[in-house]
């Protein structure tokens, strides 16, 4: 799974046919990124590190904890997976904004991997949208089915979300403090 996973990372770094949707992309986006009070909420500045990673957490969280319920839990539990769910769609929205700001710097392979990690995202929150329309209009069932494939959609966009912090080193401070292992 992880050798599959890392080919294609290595696929989506070299695929420059992306070059021009994300030229497209950008040059759309951008002009709204710029705006220096857009810019200063969405970058994170004001708590000293990229505020996209830590947003992420919230609907991984949410989503996660919904399929948990949705698996293990029983019908009493419905409601409570469903709010999971409009959590995570609601906290989408903001996530996607501040990674959508930190992508634009981004160039090369760095800039395909993160449109593809957007694009997978993307699917992510249309399949929880309509897992929580279906469960909020009495259909649990292919609420959790869609919800459960938004978590397969979510694991693979989160592992080149991944890719794009440790392996490609997006949003990572290169001069820091150098770091000791703990004995």
């Amino acid at each position: 799974m992880i050798k599959a996973l890392q080919q294609l990372t290595d696929r989506i770094e070299q695929t420059n046919s992306l070059d021009s949707v994300i030229a497209f992309a950008k040059e759309n986006a951008g002009p709204i990124m710029k705006q220096p009070m857009v810019s200063k909420v969405l970058s994170g500045d004001f708590l000293g590190h990229p505020l996209h990673p830590m947003l992420t957490d919230i609907p991984i969280g949410a989503w996660s904890m919904s399929a948990l319920l949705d698996v293990l839990g029983g019908e009493e539990l419905e409601d409570a997976s469903a709010i999971l769910v409009g959590v995570g769609v609601l906290s989408a929205i903001p996530t996607a904004a501040t990674g959508l700001h930190d992508w634009q710097t981004t160039k090369g392979a760095t800039s395909r991997v993160g449109f593809v990690h957007a694009a997978t995202m993307d699917v992510t929150v249309l399949l929880y949208s309509g897992s929580l329309l279906a469960r909020v209009t009495g259909h649990h069932t292919p609420g959790k089915l869609l919800g459960l494939a938004g978590l397969g959609v979510m694991t693979v966009g989160g592992f080149l979300g991944g890719h794009l912090t440790y392996s490609m080193g997006v949003n990572v401070e290169q001069e820091g403090p150098t770091l000791r292992a703990v004995k």
